[in-house]
Order: C-alpha cells, then structure tokens, then sequence
C-alpha cells in the first residue's frame, strides 16, 4: 500500500470520529431484529436486505439535506408496495482493491454491481403466513480496471477470494424463489433459485456489501458454497431459542447460467442446529452447529466433501459483536481442511458507522501448502440514508502461491434506494 493511500484511509477514519455526531438510538441493532424475522436467509439475503435498507432510511444522517432529496421517490415506492404487495428496492455497490504485490503485474481491480430487488407477497398479504415471490436481477462490471476484484487473489497468488460477490458477470437473475411463512413453527421454506451462502453457517455480521470483503473472514474456508442453483431451503424453532435450518441445492450452480442442475444429481446439502435467546436475536446473538456434504462433481472433476463447523456471535452492549467459528472438513472442494476465525464488529455512535476486524487461521486443502493467516479491518462511514463509504485493508500470511504477504486496500461504495 502506498503512502497515499494510507492517507486516504487515516483521512476516511478520522473524518468520521472528528464529525462531532453524537450517537443516537443503534438503528443496526433494530436493522437486524427486523430482518431476522423477515428472511430464513442471513442479512445478506433479499429480504433481510430489504428490510434492513427500510428501517435505515427512517434514521438520521450526516447530509439531511441529500435525505429530504429522495424522500418523494422513496414515498412514491412505499406506496406501490403497499398497493401491489411489490416491494422493489435498488441498490449499487462499486469496489476497489489495489495489492501490494502481484504475481502478474496486475495488481488492481474495480467492478460494479448494479441490482433490483423484489419482494412480491402474493399469499396471505400482511399476515404470519404470507407468501411471496423473491429475486434478484444484478449487472456486475468491471470499472476501468483489467479484472473484477473477485479476480484479484488469482493474481496475487492468495488461496481465496478478497471480494466476495464482486465479479464481471454481466446481468443475470441472481435469484427467483418463491419464500413461504410457516407461522406454526416460527419458519418457512424458500424454492427456486436461490443462493446456498444466504442459508449456510449464517452469523450476523455476514454481508459483503456491508461489513468485510473477504470470503474467509466472512465464512469458514471449510465450506465450498457453490453459486446461486436451484434448491430448497427450510427452518423452524423446535422451543423458543432452539432452531433448525437445513438446504440442498444444485452443487454445479452458476451465476451466470440459470439451468436445471447442468451435472444431473450432484448436491450441495447444509444443515444446522442452533440457540439463539428470541427469534429477532438471531442475527445478534447466536450458537450453532453446522454440517454439510457436496457430492462428486463429475464434469468438474472434483471429488465429495464433508465437514462442520461450530460457529456463534453475541452482541453486547448493543454496540459490540463478537464472533467466531471453528471449521473441519475432509477432501478437496473447500478451499481449507481446518480453519478457525474470529473477529469483532463495534459500533461507535456516529450515526450508522461500523468498524470491524476479523482474523482467520486456515490449513489448505492442499496440504502441500502452509498455514495461511487472513486478517481484514475496515470502517463504513455513513453518509446518508441510503450512502455508505467503506474503507477496508486486508493482510494475507503465507498467502498459497507466493512468498509475498500482500497488503490489500479497498474502497466500497454503496447506495440503495
């Protein structure tokens, strides 16, 4: 990382600790309760999302003005949606990385991701068992660089993805399932095309357009989630704090092609046990014990795995959340065979600003390969209801196929409407 750099990110950090907010209710804390009973999926997922950007605009920001701007068009789509039961939301998240060092010279990517989301309650509109059509439709992009971020790690020689989600895929329906409200047993199910890394091993820091960038700080490398598939998700509470969640999904799936399981019966099956206090604590406070199989993937060619993990967050203070995983797995998909992280995410009270840092200790796959260590911190700035500047750094040890221990810098924009 360059010395300019290095300012851009002291300038980013002390801006918004020098910006004299002083701190309000914690809107995050009352995001996630929300969205935890609104999806079965983690705070990545389209409702969860949904709900999250929701409540956040009812919040106050450093720029009211820019607030007041939108308030017409976002009134003009709360009232379609209460009309139709459509609720559509946009948002765009723009990425840049810059590494340290590099294998190939390319040693900087940027893209853009450009998505609608859609939550259409069809069934039992306003009720416990409501049911609804969700999907995604998303542009990813490259943004005058050579590669995607997504693509960055093949050119530094680290064994993983330092952006998650953040391809040149050009457009594609993401996802499109139909997701049903079981009152009954405090659950549901989603079919359709769905994301498998929206319901597997979800803590509730997870989301890559919000918190940390990189795949093994947000999950354990011990688990290979393939691309969005068609599949079945489903969960309940068996008591109060005691729940399960279980999917199988197509283990060939593609983001970019959306085809009825392209390798015939090859699956991606998750499951879990887990305790949380309430329902609406799931994402902030929770204790699980995950296990997961893929099949062989003849086409590939990449043999059957399994693995578990035992993974829990808890938030304290409502202002601080701790987490961390331990993961074991036994053949060659994922990208560790052990792994263990852990991290924290704080709020400090300037508006909806968060500051995280999470450290993963892995042992590849491969075993011809040494222990890598991942470490990423970032801190988002909220600008306003519906913009956020996220500045991130991330230190690969021993990263797989150098002897570099690259420094990434990142810088994420993110607007929603």
């Amino acid at each position: 990382m360059t010395k300019k750099h290095i300012k851009i990110v002291a300038f980013l950090f002390a801006g918004a600790i020098a910006s004299g907010a002083s701190a309000q209710e914690n809107s995050t804390v009352r995001q996630l309760e929300a969205a935890a009973t609104a999806s079965l999926g983690g705070p990545a997922s389209a409702q969860a999302q949904l709900e999250q950007d929701r409540l956040r605009r009812l919040e106050d920001s450093r720029l009211p003005g820019l607030d007041r701007f939108f308030d017409p068009l976002e009134q003009s789509r709360e009232a379609f949606a209460k009309r139709t039961g459509l609720n559509l939301s946009f948002d765009y998240q723009a990425l840049y990385q810059k590494s340290s060092d590099s294998l190939s010279g390319t040693d900087e990517a940027a893209s853009g991701q450009a998505r609608i989301i859609g939550n259409w309650e069809l069934l039992n509109r306003g009720t416990d068992n409501a049911g609804s059509f969700v999907f995604i439709l998303e542009n990813r992009h490259r943004l005058g660089t050579d590669i995607a971020p997504g693509s960055l790690a093949g050119e530094i020689g680290y064994l993983g993805v330092t952006a998650t989600t953040f391809s040149d895929t050009d457009s594609t329906l993401s996802v499109a399932y139909w997701s049903q409200a079981l009152s009954g047993i405090n659950g549901g199910f989603v079919a359709g095309r769905i994301d498998p890394g929206d319901y597997s091993d979800i803590l509730g820091y997870v989301n890559p357009r919000t918190t940390f960038s990189n795949f093994s700080i947000l999950f354990s490398p011990v688990l290979p989630i393939p691309d969005p598939g068609f599949g079945v998700a489903g969960g309940g509470y068996f008591t109060d704090q005691i729940y399960a969640l279980g999917l199988v999904s197509d283990a060939n799936g593609s983001l970019t092609d959306v085809d009825w399981f392209p390798g015939g019966s090859e699956f991606f099956t998750y499951g879990e046990i887990g305790w949380t206090p309430a329902r609406d604590q799931r994402y902030l406070t929770n204790v699980h014990l995950g296990v997961f199989h893929v099949d062989d993937r003849d086409d590939a060619g990449v043999p059957s795995s399994h693995g578990a993990m035992l993974s829990g967050n808890v938030t304290l203070d409502e202002s601080i959340m701790l987490f961390g995983r331990l993961g074991w797995s036994d053949g060659d998909a994922p990208i560790a065979r052990r792994a263990v992280n852990a991290g924290v995410m704080w709020r400090p009270g300037f508006y909806d600003d968060l500051i995280g840092f999470g450290v993963t200790v892995a042992d590849p796959s491969d075993q011809n390969l040494d222990t890598q260590t991942t470490v990423e911190a970032f801190y988002r700035l909220d600008i306003s209801d519906n913009l956020a500047l996220t500045a991130d750094v991330q230190y690969l040890n021993n990263p797989g196929f150098t002897d570099d221990d690259p420094l990434v810098f990142g810088l994420r924009l993110r607007f929603n409407l």
